[in-house]
C-alpha cells in the first residue's frame, strides 16, 4: 500500500493571482483616495474620474477589486462594473461585458450592435444611484467609443482607467480628455519590508506551519523585491512548495526555491517584464 505524504499546502488558492484577501495591507492610502472619488455618487453627484498607473504586480487591480467588493456588499444602489480590457479590447466586447456586470440580459436570438447594447445599458442605469466603471489594462483597447458613450450618456458615474503604461494618457484623444477630466493616482512599488509582510501573510494561510526554511523564504522575498512584482513571489512560493512535495520533504528548502527560480527564467525571456 502506497502512503501519500502529508501535503505542505493548506490552501494553495491563496497563492493564485486572482485571490483577493479580506484585508489589503499597505494600500490604505490609495483605498481612501479612491473611496473619496466614489463618495459623491452616494450624495447624488458625479464621482471623480481617475487615471491610475503603476508597474505590474504592485496591487492596482487588487486594490480596485477590493473596493468594488466592499461597494457591492455595503451599498446596494451604487453598481460596480469591472472590465479587463486585455480580454475585451473592443467596444462591442466591452459593451457586452458591461451589460453582463449590470445584470442586463441580452437577447440570444438577435445580434445587437454596440450602440444598441449601450442604449439598453443607458436605459437600465436609472435604477442605480450611480455606477463605478473600472477599465483595467485600458492601454489594450483598440478603440474608445465606449468611453464616449459612458461620458456623454451615463448621468452619475466614476470612471477609473488603469494601466501599467504611465504615459498612455498622452495618446488619448484630446477631445475625450477634455470630457473625462481625469485626476491621476500613481501606485509606487512595495518596499522590501512590505513585500515581506504580504508574502509572510500568504505563507501563513497557504502552507501548514513550519513548512519553510527561513533562508529559503528570504530568497523568495529578495527575488520578489528585485523584480518589483508580487506575482513573482506567489509563483516562487507555489512552485517551491510543489518541488519540495515532489522530494517528499517536510520542509521547503533553498534547493526548491532555486529550482522555482529556474522555472521562472524558463517562463519569461530576458525581454519580459519579469526578467
Amino acid at each position: 500500500m502506497i502512503v501519500m505524504p502529508e501535503s505542505l499546502f493548506m490552501n494553495v488558492g491563496v497563492l493564485e493571482q486572482a485571490y483577493l484577501p479580506r484585508l489589503l495591507p499597505y494600500r490604505e492610502e490609495q483605498q481612501k483616495y479612491i473611496a473619496e472619488c466614489i463618495k459623491p455618487l452616494v450624495e447624488g453627484r458625479n464621482g471623480v474620474n481617475l487615471f491610475i498607473s503603476g508597474s505590474p504586480g504592485i496591487g492596482k487591480t487588487a486594490c480596485l477589486k477590493y473596493i468594488l467588493r466592499e461597494l457591492k456588499e455595503k451599498i446596494e444602489d451604487i453598481a460596480p462594473v469591472y472590465v479587463n480590457c486585455w480580454k475585451r479590447d473592443t467596444t462591442p466586447k466591452i459593451a457586452n461585458e458591461i451589460a453582463r456586470e449590470l445584470g442586463i440580459k441580452l437577447p440570444l436570438t438577435e445580434k445587437l450592435s454596440s450602440d444598441q447594447i449601450f442604449d439598453m445599458i443607458i436605459k437600465n442605469t436609472g435604477k442605480f444611484k450611480g455606477i463605478v466603471f473600472v477599465f483595467d489594462e485600458i492601454d489594450k483597447t483598440q478603440d474608445y467609443d465606449f468611453l464616449y458613450r459612458i461620458v456623454e450618456d451615463v448621468n452619475f458615474k466614476a470612471i477609473f482607467l488603469v494601466t501599467n503604461v504611465i504615459d498612455w494618457i498622452s495618446k488619448l484623444d484630446r477631445r475625450l480628455i477634455s470630457r473625462i477630466l481625469l485626476e491621476r493616482l500613481e501606485f509606487k512599488p512595495y518596499s522590501f519590508e512590505e513585500i515581506r509582510g504580504i508574502l509572510r501573510e500568504r505563507e501563513q494561510y497557504a502552507f501548514i506551519p513550519n513548512s519553510w526554511d527561513y533562508e529559503a523564504f528570504e530568497i523568495v522575498i529578495r527575488k520578489t523585491h528585485e523584480m518589483r512584482d508580487l506575482r513573482v513571489g506567489l509563483f516562487l512560493m507555489k512552485r517551491a512548495g510543489e518541488f519540495a512535495e515532489k522530494r517528499s520533504a517536510n520542509k521547503i528548502e533553498i534547493q526548491d526555491v532555486e529550482e522555482a527560480v529556474e522555472r521562472l527564467k524558463d517562463l519569461y525571456s530576458k525581454e519580459s517584464e519579469f526578467i
